[in-house]
């Protein structure tokens, strides 16, 4: 006899567009999987019935719910159909800008320490926003050239950058940059069908109408960068031999993994490499509600995001205690890239608008430094201008 075991599972999902529809079975995507699982529960339905035998009747089947998680290490290219679901998004698409632009027309161009100054025109009507990262593709010096530059300031003339540039006196008549491609929130709502293909015993578990509840990001010291995705779905249903797997050849990113300690940070406009740990939280709290007169849900109603998050970090002075006393404002700006040459593929996450939301430091008395766990509290950043109207950009230079 052939038993499952838990390593010879393969899980793919595809976009779901007609509830209770599953979709073609063609073109889906596989999930590079670490850990999780979905399940299907049903409700209990107990009897009242008061017996003068001292017993209890049998019970019965009521809503069904499908829910659970995914997790996988963070890769270039793997999560994004999941991204813009969890955030109801859409991808713009890569934007480049050169001496043509709109906007820019006729500038040239000056390169500062850590600034690129126009000399006419505005790089916030060429599209560029703070947070963005981009790259100089032609007309700079090869110094310059293919690298991933970090947004950190900008006014209509100026582009301040978390890196350190070559100086070049200009002007540069001649140049390109792009802006690759990135998601913020928006108003489209999502489902997926996801399968759970069980190898051994030849059999998949195909769940259906599937939305994304949540999204967690962790990095930890000597880890991969990790995402988990909780999912809320709408029904199951068991398919054997000939008719599984249900999704054939599902495609697999082959994107490198990308660890914590290769990411760059930086809060506010201070780049940090003394923290231990970072968490963030994208959660729309989906869930499905029970009706008379069907075992299924309508729907899988997802809510208004919040973001939390939290940081720990070294402590070596008192100034992110004095940004909580004074509740400042605040970024946070995570860069994560493979170790390759340039330019290299990369994934931005920046949370634009943020206070503390409280400040709480290690014990006296245990062994190795003190440190300070700060709990963030992000919302929407309406200041306009130079900054996305949103709560959390997540850019990538995957196609």
């Amino acid at each position: 006899m052939v038993y499952q075991t838990a390593r010879q599972v393969e899980v793919s999902y595809k976009l779901q567009t007609v509830e209770g529809t599953k979709p073609s079975n063609s073109a889906a995507k596989a999930f590079r999987l670490n850990e999780g699982g979905l399940n299907l529960t049903k409700e209990p339905i107990n009897s009242n019935e008061n017996r003068r035998d001292g017993m209890t009747t049998r019970g019965r089947h009521g809503s069904r719910n499908v829910s659970g998680n995914y997790s996988g290490d963070l890769s270039v290219g793997t999560f994004d159909e999941l991204v813009e679901a969890a955030w109801w998004g859409t991808f713009s698409p890569a934007l480049t800008i050169d001496e043509d632009t709109a906007g820019l027309a006729s500038a040239t161009l000056a390169v500062g320490a850590n600034t690129i100054t126009a000399s006419a025109g505005s790089w916030i009507t060429a599209g560029l926003r703070v947070g963005d990262v981009i790259r100089a593709t032609a007309g700079l010096d090869d110094e310059n050239l293919d690298r991933n530059l970090r947004i950190i300031g900008l006014t209509g003339a100026v582009i301040t950058l978390a890196e350190d540039l070559t100086v070049e006196a200009g002007p540069i008549a001649t140049y390109s940059f792009v802006r690759p491609k990135k998601v913020t929130q928006g108003m489209t709502r999502r489902a997926f069908c996801f399968e759970e293909r069980e190898i051994d015993i030849d059999g998949s578990e195909v769940f259906e109408w599937c939305r994304i509840g949540s999204m967690a990001l962790e990095m930890q010291p000597n880890g991969m960068a990790t995402v988990n995705f909780s999912i809320v779905g709408r029904n199951m249903e068991v398919l054997e031999g000939a008719q599984s797997p249900y999704f054939t050849n599902p495609s697999y990113t082959t994107s490198t993994g990308l660890t914590a300690v290769e990411a760059k940070i930086v809060l506010g406009t201070t780049e940090v490499v003394d923290l231990t740990s970072l968490s963030l939280t994208f959660d729309r709290r989906a869930a499905g509600t029970p009706v008379v007169g069907s075992d299924l849900t309508p729907d899988v109603f997802d809510n208004n995001m919040t973001v939390a998050g939290s940081i720990t970090g070294l402590r070596k002075d008192f100034s992110r205690t004095k940004s909580f006393l004074e509740e400042d404002t605040l970024s946070l700006h995570l860069l994560f890239a493979e170790r390759e040459g340039e330019p290299s593929e990369f994934i931005s996450l920046v949370i634009p608008f943020l206070s503390l939301a409280s400040s709480s430091k290690s014990a006296i008395g245990q062994d190795g430094p003190r440190t300070q766990t700060l709990d963030l509290m992000p919302g929407i950043d309406e200041r306009g201008g130079a900054y996305e109207r949103c709560m959390a950009i997540w850019q990538t230079s995957a196609a």
